[in-house]
């Protein structure tokens, strides 16, 4: 380029760094919201035999769970970059807590190792909480 090494690197590092902002404004980075239209629709996709019985949303848009009508499972539904992706688990192979209006989900996965579902309030959390056993687990 232009024969000094150091000004070619800078030229370089200012290259990277317009792009990596340009794909930062123009919403490459932010991950899909999780409505429950959305929600039932990806599950109903991945696992066409789960029926749910109730649902609920994360207030921050990040995670959706189901009970299931037959009881016994839970799913899981919640954003991983730019897509949804669903989890079908016995609600006994989970292990959860509700913490401060916040049920966790601890799947033990490389890819998502925790699922933090930001309930309305603490009383809604630990209503789930009771419903699917997790506390003292």
């Amino acid at each position: 380029m232009t024969g000094n090494l150091y000004l070619d690197l800078a030229i370089s590092l200012v290259g990277v760094g317009l792009v990596v902002l340009i794909s930062y404004f123009l919403g490459a980075w932010r991950s899909v919201k999780v409505t429950e239209a959305a929600a039932a629709d990806r599950l109903a996709f991945d696992e066409p035999d789960f029926a749910p019985e109730r649902w609920m949303i994360g207030v921050d848009g990040a995670v959706a769970a189901a009970l299931a009508k037959a009881g016994g499972e839970i799913a899981l539904v919640f954003s991983l970059g730019d897509r949804l992706v669903s989890r079908r688990l016995p609600a006994l192979a989970v292990k959860c807590s509700a913490r401060d209006g916040t049920l966790v989900f601890e799947l033990g996965e490389p890819s998502k190792r925790a699922i933090r579902l930001v309930a309305a309030s603490s009383q809604q959390a630990g209503e789930w909480a009771r419903a699917l056993g997790c506390i003292g687990r």
